[in-house]
């Protein structure tokens, strides 16, 4: 997913990746027999993620219902972008 093999380099995509293997499949592995498979089974999987699954880094609220809120929404995820330094 990454150009330099750096999986920082995109750890969005590296992270849900991740999340649909764990989570949605059996044995951590995904095999579809066809494209439209495929994008029904994503559907599904970025719905469940976005709309019913709480997430810990968002205060145990769904995605939606966070970028619903008003207010601010305390930060509990690490920032994974390098600085002038090349620090993390």
């Amino acid at each position: 997913m990454t150009e330099q093999s750096d999986p920082l380099e995109n750890a969005v995509a590296e992270r849900i990746n991740k999340t649909i293997k764990e989570e949605f499949t059996d044995e951590k592995e995904l095999s579809f027999t066809t494209i439209e498979a495929t994008k029904r089974a994503m559907k599904k999987f970025i719905d469940f993620y976005n709309n019913q699954r709480p997430h810990r880094s968002i205060d145990w609220l769904t995605p939606d219902q966070a970028y619903q809120k008003e207010g601010e929404l305390k930060r509990h995820w690490k920032m994974y972008i390098k600085n002038e330094k090349g620090d993390l």
